[in-house]
């Protein structure tokens, strides 16, 4: 595991740096409100606010049932998502930023499209998503709702993870393992910041021993030589997965 404590993204955001979203206690309770903060940089350190334009939040509730959820200011490197929840089990909470960047013929990193920079290296549509699961309730053990993004992180079983837990994971891209991939884990807890790398598997799969407890984030990139011509030449998605273990 190397630490990543120097990661350059503030003038490069949308190559290496993420939204992801973090539960403000490890679970909720039955017939409160719960809020979720969204926050954006790179593997879990914050490079302050980012753009409202272009994020869309939503819940999928344990029912199946996707909902809009409302982007609210919060504090100076977060954004606020407040819900209720009136019954227990598992809610999905997603969030999607999107928009487009160039990279110039100096390298550097401008936003917009082909048609305001139409002599730029590269031009990409970026398509960011991030994903947390609330557990409300004690001693839940389930499947959580898909919220059915193109690029998504799919858990087998979810609960509220304890040190020492194995967990496991696939990786879909519109619907369908994606083997290969790089897996980006962090982890920030008593031991300190750990960041390392993985792959998945040949059906997309990733086991992770949780061994430490505290926050972890798991960020996975994919692109696609898919364009519009004139406007950007490649699409490029994340997906981001917060979640807590416990001792």
């Amino acid at each position: 595991m190397s630490q990543n404590q120097n990661a350059v993204w503030r003038d490069t955001p949308d190559l290496v740096a993420e939204v992801w979203l973090e539960l403000t206690s490890n679970h909720g309770h039955e017939g409160k409100d719960f809020e979720v903060h969204l926050k954006w940089g790179h593997n879990m350190q914050t490079g302050g606010l980012v753009h409202k334009e272009g994020i869309k939040t939503w819940l999928v509730t344990p029912a199946g049932e996707a909902r809009e959820i409302v982007l609210a200011p919060g504090g100076p490197d977060f954004y606020a998502l407040n819900f209720p929840t009136p019954v227990d089990g598992f809610y999905h909470v997603v969030t999607i930023n999107s928009g487009n960047y160039v990279m110039d013929q100096e390298g550097k990193y401008l936003p917009g499209t082909r048609k305001e920079h139409p002599d730029a290296d590269q031009a990409i549509f970026y398509n960011q998503y991030a994903q947390v699961i609330l557990p409300v309730g004690h001693g839940l053990e389930d499947v959580p709702g898909k919220a059915n993004m193109p690029l998504e992180i799919i858990a087998h079983l979810w609960k509220q993870w304890r040190a020492g837990d194995e967990i496991n994971l696939q990786v879909q891209f519109r619907g369908e393992p994606l083997a290969g991939a790089t897996v980006d884990f962090v982890c920030k807890g008593p031991g300190g910041y750990q960041n390392w790398q993985e792959m998945t598997g040949a059906n997309g799969e990733i086991t992770l021993i949780a061994r430490d407890p505290g926050y972890y984030l798991i960020v996975v990139r994919h692109r696609v030589p898919e364009g519009e011509e004139g406007v950007y030449d490649e699409r490029s998605f994340t997906v981001t997965l917060w979640f807590m273990v416990t001792k």
